[in-house]
């Protein structure tokens, strides 16, 4: 299996277990609190795959994080800390990720702002672009102040900058 295979294998076996079970909206929000968790926290990662430690003892630890919960996103956690795949998650997750949107008719965009959004200008955002795409929207935001102004909307291949900065520097090299 190469390594760009292994992501889509695992988050196709796991998505494909959460249909049967009804509970891709559950396991959705659990892997992705939990890949949140482990990017945050990138030594945990490391803990969980130290290769003197006992499979069984790597997934207790891993289950003092997460909970002992009998859930599919736990089991396949721990799953992968069996696998040794646990580095994988945010590759599974990703890979995962695609195939629920796609189920769902849902497009993440990413949009960067100088400043924070407001609620209202989240809204029409969503409005705008669930009308455009024909699709749920769902946001990824983050805040760069060197924008100035403006924001820099993100989905699929397409790149939207309209950002004062941006605006700045083709000002700059038009003159």
């Amino acid at each position: 299996m190469t390594q760009q295979t292994v992501g889509k294998v695992y988050a196709e076996g796991l998505f494909l277990l959460a249909q049967e079970e009804h509970t891709e909206e559950q396991v959705y929000k659990e892997l992705n609190e939990a890949a949140d968790v482990m990017a945050q926290h990138p030594e945990f990662v490391e803990l969980v795959d130290v290769p003197t430690l006992d499979i069984s003892e790597r997934i207790a630890i891993l289950k003092r994080v997460i909970g002992d919960g009998a859930g599919i996103t736990e089991k396949f956690l721990c799953l992968l800390v069996e696998k040794h795949r646990f580095r994988r998650l945010q590759e599974i997750r990703s890979d995962f990720n695609k195939l629920y949107h796609e189920a769902f008719g849902i497009a993440e965009v990413f949009v960067t702002s100088a400043v924070a959004l407001s609620d209202k200008q989240r809204e029409e955002l969503k409005a705008v672009l669930g009308k455009k795409l024909s699709k749920t929207i769902e946001l990824r935001e983050s805040v760069d102040a060197a924008l100035l102004g403006g924001m820099v909307v993100q989905y699929g291949d397409t790149r939207m900058d309209n950002s004062l900065r941006t605006r700045m520097q083709q000002f700059k090299q038009q003159n």
